[in-house]
């Protein structure tokens, strides 16, 4: 009697079962027969901006998958290799052990440069074993094959207002308004699992389909073991519930979103970035569950701005499809050669929250200290980095990739490149924020700086956002640089570049 086919789903960032476009048409496809994969590419954990902090948390996101699908009668195999090594072992002991092959191969598209490159060699690989390849969209609602300036011409947007426009109108439409209400039944499914409930949705496990045990070693938890004693900072809860529980918690805050979102000492902000980043949950499935599909969202206050924000996302990952040559240099070319200081030891200073800028030193702290940045605060240290210590926005990029749980690609680049004035739709050069300024709007009382600088806790509302020589407590450092000439000194260094 012939074995059924089965599928096989290869999970990258897409971490749960939940609203899993691809893995749910190998669900369909085989009647529940469908084992996940997951494999660690050596040239990720490579990169110079890997961070152990980051994949701490993946693993987390990772282990709360695999533990979900067991539970759902399926099976997570973790391999140590890259896909393509990892998909030819795999065959081959299939093959040695006598067993079928996948019929199909699932996965969730994927953005980023180094992303496409490797999944059209891995598309390749597994047709020429004869797996059928399928993908489906995940991590966007609009792709960047979806929306352009001219689909004629195949230009794209590059600025914010007018691709938002179109986003907006794409978004209203039935094609796009099913990706986020098709969602509700992965959000009741999500929301069962979170009381308890355990659905039997899959039916093979690795062992079953070797007929004995699975000849590969999964090595995950020594893995996971030997990355966490390098870990800096303490590790939130990862995974699906973890997002729904966050996401639920932000939901009751939504309508105040708009109007409390900049101040850092309030937790107003939904940090759903932490799980769109692992797709432990997608922008589809928040936005179905804070109700912002059809017209809602033009009269929901915080939720238009909420809204907003997924446009942003989105916005950097076309910008970056489009242009993926902003991973490494900046998207305006006539700023590609500015001359900048890059001072090691002002580098530093802004490294270790040590400027004598308060708002400033308590966003690098916070960073240091939990793995996470308030955005308007990321805003603030981005703009004093490039415009006020005169250093390369790469170097800042990559620290904050170095230390950001949330570290995405597409989003921090397009970010920072905001801040520096060399991306799409930048601040203005001319515009450079003040510290002292952007503290006292942003945080008036003062208390997110007392958090994150408590040397700086005696000082009243007055003070504290620009201590001088008669109240600076001892060991807290004098300004290491004066705004307002290094503000003259930035404006000569973009007006050097204008035609």
């Amino acid at each position: 009697m012939s074995t059924p086919s089965y599928g096989l789903h290869w999970f990258r960032r897409d971490l749960r079962v939940a609203g899993n476009g691809a893995l749910q048409w190998s669900w369909k496809e085989h009647q529940g027969r469908v084992l996940g994969l997951f494999c660690f590419d050596s040239k990720f954990l490579a990169r110079p901006d890997f961070s152990h902090d980051r994949f701490a948390f993946f693993l987390d996101s990772l282990r709360e998958l695999r533990l979900e699908l067991r539970q759902a009668g399926g099976d997570l195999l973790v391999m140590d290799q890259g896909p393509r090594e990892g998909f030819e072992r795999l065959f081959a002991a299939l093959k040695a052990k006598g067993r079928p092959a996948p019929a199909t191969v699932s996965f969730n598209r994927d953005y980023e440069p180094f992303a496409r490159e490797r999944d059209r060699a891995v598309t390749s690989l597994l047709e020429g074993f004869g797996a059928k390849v399928h993908t489906e969209r995940d991590h966007l609602i609009v792709e960047p094959t979806e929306l352009f300036k001219d689909e004629e011409a195949g230009s794209y947007y590059q600025v914010y207002t007018p691709f938002a426009r179109r986003w907006f109108a794409l978004f209203q439409s039935d094609r796009v308004q099913g990706r986020v209400t098709g969602q509700k039944a992965a959000l009741k499914y999500l929301k069962a699992r979170a009381k308890g409930e355990r659905a039997k949705l899959f039916s093979l496990t690795w062992d079953k389909l070797f007929a004995g045990e699975c000849p590969l070693k999964d090595h995950f938890d020594e893995t996971r073991a030997a990355n966490l004693r390098k870990v800096s900072v303490p590790i939130p809860p990862a995974g699906s519930l973890a997002a729904l529980a966050r996401l639920s918690g932000f939901k009751k805050k939504l309508s105040a979103y708009g109007k409390d979102r900049d101040f850092p000492a309030l937790d107003a902000t939904s940090q759903m970035s932490l799980f769109f980043k692992n797709g432990s949950l997608t922008p589809a499935l928040a936005l179905a569950e804070l109700g912002l599909e059809g017209e809602k969202f033009q009269a929901a206050g915080g939720g238009a701005k909420f809204l907003m924000e997924v446009v942003w996302r989105e916005f950097y990952y076309h910008i970056l499809w489009h242009c993926p040559r902003v991973e490494k240099e900046a998207f305006l070319e006539r700023y590609k050669a500015l001359k900048w200081e890059n001072r090691e030891d002002y580098f530093k200073a802004w490294k270790e929250g040590k400027t004598g800028y308060p708002i400033v030193d308590a966003g690098m702290r916070q960073l240091r200290q939990t793995g996470w940045m308030h955005n308007r605060v990321r805003m603030i240290t981005a703009s004093f980095l490039t415009k006020d210590l005169l250093i390369d926005w790469r170097w800042g990029e990559k620290y904050f990739m170095e230390k950001l749980l949330d570290g995405d690609l597409a989003p921090n680049n397009g970010g920072w490149q905001w801040a520096a004035s060399t991306g799409c739709d930048p601040q203005p050069y001319f515009r450079v924020f003040n510290p002292k300024l952007q503290g006292e709007r942003f945080d008036p009382e003062g208390l997110y700086i007392k958090k994150y600088v408590p040397e700086l806790a005696g000082l009243n509302p007055g003070q504290i956002h620009a201590p001088d020589d008669s109240n600076r407590p001892a060991g807290y450092p004098a300004p290491i640089v004066d705004h307002a000439r290094r503000k003259d000194l930035a404006l000569a260094l973009y007006r050097g570049t204008q035609p």
